[in-house]
C-alpha cells in the first residue's frame, strides 16, 4: 500500500502533459519538412504525407526521450494548508 500512497502524491497530470507536449513540439517540424520538400523538388511525385508522418514520429520521439531524460518520474505534489484568523470587534452605539 505504500507504493500506491507514494504514487498518488505524484503530479501525473503535469508529467503526462509534458510528455505529450514534447512529442507534439518535436513533431511540429514535420510540417515544415513536408512543405519544404514540395518546394525544393516539385517534379518528383513524393508522398508528402508519408514523409511528414515519419518525420513527425522520429522528431517527436527524440524530443519526448529528451524530456524523459530530464524528468523520468513526476514531481511530488506538496499541499500546504494555511489558516487565516480574523478578529472582529463589536462596538456599542453609546458614546
Amino acid at each position: 500500500m505504500q507504493m500506491v500512497d507514494a504514487a498518488q502524491r505524484l503530479d501525473w497530470q503535469g508529467w503526462l502533459r509534458g510528455v505529450i507536449g514534447a512529442l507534439i513540439s518535436g513533431g511540429a517540424g514535420a510540417v515544415s519538412s513536408g512543405v519544404s520538400i514540395s518546394f525544393l523538388d516539385p517534379a518528383h511525385d513524393i508522398n508528402i504525407l508519408k514523409v511528414m508522418g515519419i518525420t513527425f514520429l522520429v522528431s517527436g520521439v527524440i524530443s519526448m526521450l529528451k524530456f524523459l531524460a530530464i524528468t523520468p518520474v513526476p514531481n511530488e505534489v506538496t499541499i500546504q494548508q494555511t489558516t487565516v484568523l480574523t478578529q472582529t470587534t463589536q462596538t456599542t452605539g453609546k458614546q
